[in-house]
């Protein structure tokens, strides 16, 4: 009751207020619907109300509404659904728990796993508005692992074997890791991704360099092993001193190098100039100054290990001394024509004087020239000294100290003579006969005012008598045997000297050169030329060479020649020449033919006759050593008529035979074949014509016919039936045709016909069997 009468006394005022007022201060109750709460009490301007549904109902429409001014609510009243999203699926290896113990709006499911097992997935899911549960089915996975897999080179560690924990691989030392070096147990017990690789880095020895060394850290030269390279003193590192063996199987840097320390070009003042070798550590310069200037300060700097200079840079000062004095006899010469600091003066004397003082002064750093100032005073030499025994001679003294001074060395001949001697003057040592000089003979006064060498000593010298010589005698020329004596030496009669004829005595005490022998004079083999021979009864003086000619020769000049006393043979050689029986008188009716033209001993003659004549006497005449020829002349003689008439026919028979064989052998191959007739040795010829003499054959040679005088008897002789036969007139066996015909040649010399008989033997064409 009590409420409603509030209620009446609030709706009162609300309808006062609003009979009063535009606008009413509240909103009324708001409306809802069935199974909906409202919760807020207040309805005043700008008040808020929720709506609610129950356990199972899904809100639709807006949660909120707010008190308007205008004494309405907001929006539209919401409304309870009821929402049921239905069982959940089983859930394998697990279990679900529903909290309220519903499956309606609101209501949540959560998810377990067994024991090992592993939720993925939602843990707790909410059915939502649309009745389906949020999140999606989990499930329960094994989460225990395995060990994880082992790698070659590398060590594996473990937080455990259970899902989540990990498995952190490392590698040993040389290796390198390729991969993920973290696995994780992954829920159904096995371990993600793939198991890394260790593998093998080696960079190898680093490289050695020149003047320095490399050391291993740590003895290796696999990956991420440290060299470290250093220098020997005086060369510093140009490089990285240390390196890094990298993962790629290098070393981090390029290899580096030891230089030698070097100093900077140092620096040159005005007036001075440095020589140095070199800018190398250690080495040194030194600053000198110009000609002229005074250094001040250190002279030798030395580039140290730092690469820097020694010392602070000096400084150069002029100084200059000015002229000297002229000096009397003598002259000052300035070296480089300058007075300045160093430099140099030069004194010298005319010739014959000396110089009593320095002979060079150097301008010094206090401006004054070095030393006093010398003098030229002339030069004498004292009297030179004797030895015993000598002969002494003084020349090119001047007068001015008396005359030249020669005396012996005695001392009865004690006089001083010139008290001194000029420069230049020569003093002459001699011994007595029979002693030698020992030591230097000449002496010169010399520019120092002494004379040169030492005095030399007479020492006697004898060597005693030569030696005798067989065959022969020697003669002393002064009756003595010392020093210079001479000796003579002679051989008897046929003999000669062999070594020196002379000899002497020497200073060294024996006779010059070896003693000499007397040989017995003896000719050497007497000259022959050609075929001169030669007997020698000795060739000892007095000898005789017998010379002879052989058979055929004779000889000119003497036959024996003597050996003369001074070695040689007595006349001249003499000479073999051949003996010449000069060309035979010719004969009339015929002609002689000298065989191989020769016509000296041993050469023949061959004697034919005109046809028609006949020869009478012998056919060949030999030249004999007496230089005519063998046997009498022959003659050619008329032969009778008869014989002529019968050669006649056989003439006409040869002509007509000639005439067939000419037209078978077709002209010119009888002139062609005569023409290559082979000759043989004139020796055949003569001895074949030997043989058919006595034989009493017909033959003839075939020599050439030309005696080598002019003889035209020939030359009008027809050509048929003019050849005599001396021999034979009969057959061809010989060369001839049956018509007895001869053929000449374009020369004029006739030769004989060819045979055909194969089974004879041809001499120059001509078959002689």
């Amino acid at each position: 009751m009590e409420n409603y009468t509030i209620n009446s006394v609030e709706h009162l005022k609300e309808s006062t207020m609003e009979i009063c007022n535009p606008w009413p201060p509240t909103c009324g109750s708001p409306e809802k619907f069935e199974n909906t709460t409202i919760i807020g009490t207040k309805r005043t301007i700008g008040s808020t109300i929720e709506y609610v549904c129950p356990d199972g109902y899904m809100l639709i429409g807006s949660k909120s509404r707010t008190c308007q001014p205008n004494g309405f609510w907001s929006g539209e009243p919401a409304m309870c659904k009821f929402v049921d999203c239905g069982p959940l699926p089983e859930l394998e290896n697990g279990a679900i728990t529903l909290v309220n113990k519903r499956t309606t709006h609101g209501a949540l499911a959560d998810y377990a796993c067994k024991e090992n097992y592993t939720l993925l997935g939602d843990a707790r899911r909410r059915c939502g508005d649309g009745g389906i549960w949020s999140g999606h089915q989990p499930q329960c996975l094994f989460d225990w692992c395995p060990e994880p897999p082992q790698i070659n080179g590398g060590v594996v560690t473990t937080t455990g074997k259970r899902a989540g924990s990990t498995a952190t691989y490392s590698c040993q030392n040389g290796f390198i890791l390729f991969g993920d070096n973290v696995l994780t147990c992954d829920v159904g017990g096995e371990w993600s991704g793939k198991a890394p690789q260790c593998r093998f880095v080696d960079c190898g020895a680093p490289a050695q360099i020149e003047f320095g060394s490399v050391t291993l850290i740590n003895g290796t030269t696999t990956v991420k092993s440290l060299a470290a390279y250093t220098c020997l003193e005086d060369y510093w590192l140009v490089g990285e001193a240390k390196q890094e063996c990298t993962k790629e199987g290098k070393w981090s840097h390029d290899t580096p190098s030891c230089e030698l320390i070097t100093c900077e070009e140092p620096e040159v003042p005005a007036g001075s100039y440095v020589v140095g070798y070199d800018l190398n550590v250690h080495s040194g310069i030194e600053y000198h100054c110009e000609a002229g200037y005074l250094l001040q300060g250190e002279t030798r700097h030395t580039c140290g290990r730092d690469g820097e200079w020694s010392g602070e840079v000096p400084t150069c000062e002029y100084v200059d001394c000015g002229k000297v004095l002229p000096v009397l006899n003598g002259a000052a010469e300035y070296v480089n024509g300058t007075t300045h600091l160093g430099s140099e003066i030069t004194y010298s004397c005319t010739r014959n004087y000396r110089l009593n003082g320095v002979s060079r002064r150097y301008c010094l750093d206090n401006g004054q020239w070095s030393d006093a100032t010398p003098k030229c005073e002339e030069i004498r030499c004292p009297e030179p000294i004797y030895a015993e025994h000598g002969i002494l001679s003084v020349t090119g003294n001047d007068r001015m100290y008396g005359r030249t001074l020669i005396r012996t060395g005695t001392p009865e001949n004690s006089n001083t003579g010139a008290t001194s001697y000029k420069i230049g003057a020569l003093a002459k040592y001699r011994c007595e006969r029979g002693y030698k000089v020992v030591g230097e003979p000449l002496s010169t006064c010399e520019d120092n005012g002494k004379w040169s060498g030492e005095v030399p000593r007479c020492v006697y010298v004898d060597c005693g008598k030569p030696e005798h010589i067989q065959h022969g005698r020697y003669t002393l020329t002064s009756n003595a045997t010392y020093y210079g004596a001479a000796a003579l030496y002679e051989c008897d009669g046929n003999f000669e000297l062999d070594g020196f004829a002379r000899r002497l005595c020497l200073e060294n005490g024996t006779w010059s050169s070896d003693t000499p022998v007397c040989k017995e004079i003896r000719c050497k083999d007497p000259e022959k030329e050609g075929v001169l021979s030669t007997q020698v009864s000795t060739h000892s003086v007095g000898g005789v060479a017998h010379y002879s000619c052989p058979r055929g020769f004779y000889m000119e000049g003497n036959e024996t020649r003597i050996c003369l006393q001074n070695g040689s043979w007595s006349g001249s050689t003499p000479a073999c020449f051949s003996v010449d029986c000069k060309h035979p008188e010719p004969i009339e009716n015929g002609r002689v033919i000298v065989v191989n033209g020769s016509t000296t001993y041993g050469g023949t003659a061959e004697y034919h006759c005109l046809p028609q004549y006949e020869r009478v006497g012998p056919f060949l005449r030999k030249c004999l050593d007496t230089g005519s020829w063998s046997g009498e002349e022959p003659k050619c003689e008329f032969m009778p008529n008869e014989v002529a008439e019968a050669q006649g026919v056989g003439t006409s028979v040869g002509i007509g035979a000639g005439v067939i064989i000419f037209i078978l052998i077709i002209l010119g191959l009888v002139y062609l074949r005569l023409r290559k007739a082979t000759p043989v040795k004139n020796t055949e010829n003569v001895q074949a014509a030997e043989r058919k003499e006595d034989q009493n054959a017909a033959v003839m040679s075939y020599a050439t016919l030309n005696d080598g005088t002019t003889n035209t008897m020939y030359e009008n002789v027809p050509e048929d039936g003019l050849y005599d036969s001396p021999y034979s007139l009969s057959g061809s066996t010989y060369g001839y045709g049956t018509n007895m015909r001869r053929h000449y040649g374009r020369s004029g010399h006739y030769e004989a016909e060819p045979v055909s008989n194969r089974n004879g033997i041809t001499i120059n064409g001509v078959s002689v069997r």
